[in-house]
């Protein structure tokens, strides 16, 4: 990122990415939205939350495709995403206008310590000052990061959730099990919030599509994060028998440590998307078996040596029944079934590499001109930097 601006915007092996795996998750959610059970719900718009970047480029690709709905006085206020300053969170908004910005680190800001947190209910309401604490400036920081949370609590649920990070989803420096899979239990906690609708019932979503990117390893994690991983594996094939030669066909071992030591990106292939799955079953969601999780790999050149991107794709269902109505403890047999489902596929189907020898250039940059030129209906730089 420099300037704001996502230093891969226009890289078609990503805008592949786009076309082929969030667009589609995008259109098949909406159709879901339409096929809900009131009127009012089911012509309510999309609702879309996204590290978007001053480019936008994935809201505007979902505009073009009248997935995202503009309100009637032409605003994407459906449309809500993080950026890491005001400043960026303006200029995104020249091209996306109407769109609702958080300005700030996304990981802190959601793992902010409330002690009012379960009694959050209106983001208009003031905060009080500290007891005890001086009117000084960290103070005044600290309420305006905690108004800010409030705030985005408030927006939830969401139909679409694209957490497009762009960085690692395990670091050695934090503190296990890591600072994002715990940001990440906090908003999918949050996901099971009631939308509210104008004229229409207040009810939880049965459903939202998610969208996660990650970057492979790094090979340096703690003993920790390696048993966590380890452990997701080992637990799968101690459960499933076939697994066991499922692996051993793909990689060509079936101990979790051997293949950690001897093949580490496939380790972390196997072993990541379970700890996600596990956050969601942690909060009371799990991967719908029906669609799948769909895994795109993109490898990318930067001072003289490479790292490769994984994306992954899912559609996400609510346990049946919710877990205020099962025993403490237990899953539904449905998301149990799922999750077998899941496992048996991350272990059997490779994920889809993507590279400039399995992408049609030409049609690519073709969409991505149509969407860049949607965006300058909405904001021209190009004119007001000639100004």
């Amino acid at each position: 990122m420099a300037n704001g601006v996502f230093r891969y915007e226009d890289d078609l092996l990503k805008h592949y990415i786009r076309t082929t795996a969030w667009l589609p998750l995008c259109k098949s959610r909406l159709a879901a939205v339409r096929a809900a059970p009131t009127r009012r719900e089911r012509e309510r718009r999309l609702r879309y939350f996204t590290f978007c970047a001053v480019g936008a480029i994935d809201v505007l690709m979902l505009d073009v495709a009248n997935i995202i709905r503009r309100s009637s006085d032409g605003r994407f206020d459906t449309v809500f995403f993080f950026d890491r300053s005001p400043e960026y969170v303006i200029e995104t908004q020249k091209r996306i206008p109407g769109a609702i910005g958080f300005p700030g680190d996304f990981t802190s800001v959601v793992l902010l310590e409330d002690a009012e947190e379960n009694s959050v209910f209106d983001s208009e309401t003031p905060l009080e000052p500290a007891l005890n604490s001086a009117d000084v400036r960290e103070t005044r920081v600290n309420q305006l990061l905690l108004s800010q949370r409030r705030n985005f609590i408030q927006y939830f649920p969401f139909d679409v959730v694209n957490l497009d990070l762009e960085e690692f989803l395990l670091k050695p420096n934090d503190e296990f099990p890591g600072r994002l899979i715990r940001a990440l239990s906090k908003v999918f906690t949050w996901q099971k919030r009631p939308l509210r609708i104008s004229g229409g019932p207040s009810r939880s979503l049965d459903g939202f599509s998610l969208m996660f990117t990650t970057q492979v390893g790094p090979p340096n994690l703690t003993d920790e994060y390696l048993g966590m991983l380890r452990d997701r594996i080992g637990n799968n094939l101690a459960t499933d028998d076939q697994l066991l030669d499922i692996m051993l066909d793909r990689t060509g071992v079936n101990d979790p440590l051997l293949l950690q030591q001897t093949q580490f990106e496939m380790f972390f292939k196997l072993g990541m998307p379970k700890v996600l799955a596990s956050i969601l079953m942690g909060t009371d969601w799990y991967v719908d078996a029906e669609y799948g999780l769909q895994i795109y790999e993109i490898e990318r050149s930067t001072n003289g040596s490479s790292y490769k991107m994984l994306h992954l794709v899912m559609d996400v269902k609510r346990h049946n029944p919710p877990d205020d109505r099962r025993a403490p403890g237990t899953q539904s047999a449905e998301a149990e079934e799922a999750y077998r489902t899941l496992v048996r596929q991350v272990f059997a189907t490779p994920e889809t590499v993507v590279s400039d020898d399995t992408i049609d250039r030409a049609q690519l940059q073709a969409d991505l001109d149509r969407i860049k030129a949607r965006r300058r209906l909405y904001y021209d730089s190009e004119a007001e930097d000639g100004q």
